[in-house]
């Protein structure tokens, strides 16, 4: 009986750990992920003059109202 029983706790111990392992793994997989798409996402806006132009307007604009 207290075979039967060590056995399933390994196996129980083993399947845990596994879950808890993969679940890091997607975790750290997700984190790079959206830290490269944020990355990206800014080199690609700052490249943007006609983006650069609108802030520029508008952010001068909003300068000039605060004064």
């Amino acid at each position: 009986m207290t075979e039967v029983l060590g056995t399933f706790a390994v196996g129980a111990l083993t399947y845990l750990l596994g879950v808890f392992f993969v679940t890091i793994l997607v975790a750290v997989a997700i984190a790079w992920g959206i830290r490269w798409g944020i990355t990206w996402s800014i080199k690609t806006i700052s490249r943007d003059t006609e983006l650069e132009a609108w802030l520029k307007r508008v952010l001068g604009a909003a300068n000039r109202s605060d004064s």
